[in-house]
């Protein structure tokens, strides 16, 4: 807790010391426990959370201009929320998964600008970037200093202190899910498992990246040949670095010693024409780092990420979702809502 009259808490949720959470060997000594698609550990460990700073630090890789983009629509979606809250509330924003907290800063700025900012709360599995999360928000400018600040380290598809999440004091309470991470997952079973977090009446905002292929055929074969230009911003150094992390922290292997491609497929998602851009890498033989064990793969999957068609995951949104949509926008190729 921050010595200055408590405005920083730091909680730790019941789920990272039980067994599989907080015994390191039996994660980082396990290859295929510790690589995982959906980036479970990507973000975790000093090492993996500098390798997710520096792609954001790539300005190839675009999340610069997705703040830019969140800077954009944050007046319409103000507007929204007041006109749907039906006054100007004081809003409390639980974020689920801040990363470097770059985007949190904005919305906080967005909403203060024109609503009272009751509270903030970072979620994250990552004890590293929650840390700088917090730091980013606590010393910022961009809203109105002094509201409280709780940092959870914790997974948000598992979690035991749901009640922290809340601040009863607030006439509206958002959730926010950026940084495209809807992508990573089961898009289903990632809704399903944020609606248990929330209450009736709550908000939840995320954002996701599009494509402009329109309805995607059924036969994927030769997609990635003919469309491989639409995919540079992932093939890039900083994300191939990245996306490399848990093996590089597991094992004894170096990213410049194997070969990392990835494939566009259809089959890792629900949502229709949606296209998974699925990265792993060949050749890797290495040994792993705390148990000395000799390992060999030939291609491990090591990332999964989503692109949209923008119409087709609006229409899924609001058939095969518990969620009403009350706001959304194409923000040239992203979508927020």
């Amino acid at each position: 807790m921050e010595p200055s009259g408590g405005r920083i808490t730091f909680l730790v949720d019941p789920t990272m010391w039980d067994e599989r959470n907080a015994l390191p060997r039996a994660v980082y000594g396990d290859l295929d426990r510790v690589v995982r698609t959906d980036l479970y550990y990507h973000y975790a460990t000093p090492v993996c959370a500098q390798r997710w700073l520096d792609v954001c630090d790539d300005p190839a890789y675009g999340h610069r201009d997705l703040l830019a983009r969140v800077r954009g629509i944050l007046p319409g979606l103000v507007d929204a929320l007041c006109a749907d809250v039906g006054s100007v509330p004081s809003v409390a924003l639980s974020s689920l998964g801040p990363g470097d907290g770059s985007v949190d800063e904005l919305i906080l700025a967005g909403l203060d600008a024109r609503c009272r900012v009751a509270s903030y709360c970072g979620l994250d599995f990552s004890f590293e970037l929650l840390r700088k999360a917090v730091h980013r928000i606590a010393i910022g400018r961009g809203a109105g200093a002094g509201f409280p600040i709780r940092a959870i380290c914790g997974d948000f598809t598992d979690l035991g202190a749901i009640g922290q999440l809340h601040d009863d004091e607030a006439d509206a309470q958002i959730f926010a899910l950026t940084g495209f991470t809807l992508g990573n997952y089961g898009e289903a079973e990632l809704l399903e498992d944020i609606g248990r977090l929330m209450r009736p009446g709550d908000y939840l905002f995320l954002d996701a990246r599009l494509h402009d292929f329109g309805e995607l055929p059924t036969d994927m074969s030769g997609f990635r040949a003919t469309n491989g230009e639409a995919f540079r911003s992932y093939d890039l150094e900083s994300v191939r670095r990245f996306v490399f992390g848990p093996a590089e922290v597991a094992t004894m292997a170096d990213v410049d010693h194997v070969r990392i491609d990835f494939d566009t497929t259809r089959s890792l998602t629900t949502v229709p024409d949606a296209l998974n851009l699925l990265i792993y890498c060949t050749g890797l033989d290495t040994t792993v780092r705390l148990t000395g064990e000799g390992v060999r793969r030939e291609r491990p999957d090591l990332a999964v990420t989503t692109l949209y068609h923008l119409p087709s995951l609006a229409r899924w949104l609001a058939s095969s979702t518990e969620f009403e949509s009350v706001w959304w926008r194409d923000a040239g190729g992203v979508a927020f809502f």
